[in-house]
């Protein structure tokens, strides 16, 4: 029986779909310090970007239906991640937000992932890191518009810069202290 040779992508376009599967699959699986599987950590994700939502925003932002939703929510909610509070909109509703415990975990899955990106391009001058960046940003700028022209649930698009400025001003807060 003859092997197949290994894949060799035939055009530019799809060896960035072959690079994009191969480290997609690798960022999704659990890191060694993981607590949480990468499909709920998308949650608190969710939540540090967005702040406390209702389950079916937070549904919404995650193109996700609510009872997957629901179910991850009801885990982080056991293991201390996250809280519901009720809705000052509507009292008979509920929020879903992200503990002290939930952001510690983010942060520390956020910076294992990090860390992991700044070994893989070590090596690297800074000036090739902040092309890479650019490049990306407007390669994921131009996938989310034209796969979700629907900006309520474009929630990535933005999402690790809204994360850092969170970060960042939630230091400088307690800096101020």
């Amino acid at each position: 029986m003859q092997v197949p040779d290994p894949y060799v992508p035939q055009t530019p376009i799809e060896g960035v779909l072959h690079a994009f599967t191969r480290i997609g699959r690798r960022l999704k699986t659990k890191q060694p310090g993981d607590t949480i599987d990468h499909s709920v950590h998308l949650v608190l994700f969710v939540l540090r970007c967005n702040g406390a939502l209702r389950l079916s925003d937070l549904a919404n932002k995650m193109e996700i239906d609510a009872s997957t939703a629901s179910r991850h929510v009801r885990a982080l909610e056991q293991a201390g991640m996250v809280r519901r509070s009720a809705d000052p909109d509507d009292g008979r509703a509920f929020r879903v937000e992200m503990t002290e415990q939930g952001a510690a975990e983010w942060e520390a899955a956020a910076k294992r992932r990090m860390d992991l990106l700044g070994q893989a391009m070590n090596g690297w001058s800074e000036s090739d890191i902040e092309t890479f960046e650019k490049l990306m940003t407007r390669f994921a700028d131009g996938v989310t518009s034209l796969v979700d022209e629907r900006a309520d649930r474009a929630w990535a698009d933005k999402g690790w810069a809204a994360a850092v400025n969170v970060h960042q001003n939630t230091e400088k807060n307690v800096e101020k202290r």
